[in-house]
């Protein structure tokens, strides 16, 4: 069992906030053990009083050393023990989850003690406290509120508290990072929408999309715990090269459309593209202009185009997208995300249940787009003499 025994003037303040709901019921079922002290009780002054004027003079009063030695000596000998004994103080070291991870580690026993007034008396810390905690840089009436708030981290932390691990390993600072956003029932209230990710049934792409929104609210809201995150894995780079092509993206000013391309029309583009038009091919426009040039080739369920290390999820006829050309002046715009919504429409017009790419390793972003709109990884592949990747996505 977990204890902590608080010391404060103003113990049933303390003591009740910290008996109800989740630690309340851990006390119940024996996990932890949280007991506040009357600090009062052990002064030797009739008029039971603990403070005084400060020597050299000062507003306020001092907190006098004896009542607290007297209440903190009465502790460790009904515990049998010393235990780490914390002094609640704006002095103190910025407490940190790390910090509550340490304290229900390293710990069974800890002494909170809450100063008021002024402070304490300077003595009682040098002899007896272990470390000084602070909430952070702001000054409290006293420290009360702080001690609860260390008993809480610590407490909810101790095996057995919380039904499973996942209910803190999964939230703000457990690992240097911000929680992701959370969202409940109904799936649309005041004309706001829950990510769709989230009620697709897919787990994995719920936490890679959890993974991806708590690195940006780190990076945003909290840039000194972002500058101390390990994000050299592979799967942390692939959603940081994501984030960068999503935030260089600006929307397009004109509607586009596609239209089938003609070698007229395919002759006339002015930015590099493919020279031989192929067939079944389109240009997407940007207003007047051609924006991008594509094709959209029926194939049947027989030709898997040869992948090398994989293979397509179903034996199914389905259209293959190829990208041959876009408007480099449109680079950093949502062109691509466009294009792809257009190729779909395509391709459920045609009857077909998939959309299928090979798609160069070079063209990184189109990678991260597909990526980012569901597409599904399936292997290696050589077509039209280079090696590429096969991507598919299954039509609704």
């Amino acid at each position: 069992m977990y204890h902590i025994d608080i010391m404060t003037l103003f113990p049933d303040t303390v003591g009740d906030v910290l008996s109800e709901s989740i630690l309340g019921r851990a006390q119940e079922r024996d996990y932890i053990r949280i007991l506040t002290h009357q600090i009062r009780d052990y002064t030797k002054n009739k008029q039971k009083q603990v403070d005084d004027y400060p020597y050299g003079g000062g507003q306020g009063a001092i907190l006098q050393a004896d009542p607290l030695y007297q209440c903190w000596d009465h502790i460790c000998q009904e515990r049998q023990c010393r235990p780490h004994t914390i002094y609640l103080s704006p002095c103190g070291k910025t407490f940190t989850q790390e910090d509550a991870r340490r304290l229900a580690r390293e710990y069974d026993h800890l002494i909170l003690v809450c100063g008021h007034y002024e402070g304490i008396d300077q003595r009682f810390i040098d002899g007896y406290v272990d470390e000084e905690i602070s909430l952070g840089d702001f000054v409290l009436t006293g420290g009360e509120i702080a001690a609860m708030a260390v008993a809480d981290a610590v407490c909810r932390l101790i095996p057995g508290v919380l039904s499973h691990d996942a209910c803190f390993e999964d939230e703000s600072h457990w690992n240097g990072m911000l929680e992701y956003p959370q969202y409940s029932r109904p799936a649309q209230w005041h004309g706001m929408e829950v990510p769709k990710v989230l009620t697709c049934g897919d787990h994995k792409k719920v936490e890679r999309w959890r993974r991806k929104q708590s690195i940006l609210r780190t990076r945003d809201r909290r840039p000194d715990l972002y500058a101390q995150l390990d994000l050299s894995s592979k799967e942390d780079q692939k959603l940081l090269a994501e984030i960068r092509a999503e935030e260089l993206l600006r929307p397009l000013p004109h509607p586009v459309y596609s239209v089938p391309a003609t070698p007229e029309l395919w002759a006339s583009i002015p930015w590099p593209h493919t020279d031989a038009m192929p067939p079944h091919s389109y240009l997407l426009c940007h207003g007047p202009e051609p924006a991008a040039c594509f094709s959209l080739e029926p194939l049947e369920a027989k030709e898997d185009l040869g992948i090398q290390d994989g293979k397509w999820s179903a034996p199914e006829r389905s259209m293959l997208l190829t990208l041959h050309g876009q408007d480099p002046a449109l680079l950093h715009t949502d062109l691509v995300d466009k294009l792809l919504d257009r190729a779909e429409d395509l391709a459920r017009q045609a009857g077909s249940p998939w959309l299928r790419m090979a798609v160069s390793k070079k063209d990184k972003e189109l990678l991260a787009h597909m990526k980012a709109v569901s597409f599904q990884y399936r292997g290696n592949l050589e077509y039209q003499g280079e090696r590429r990747v096969a991507y598919e996505l299954r039509l609704k």
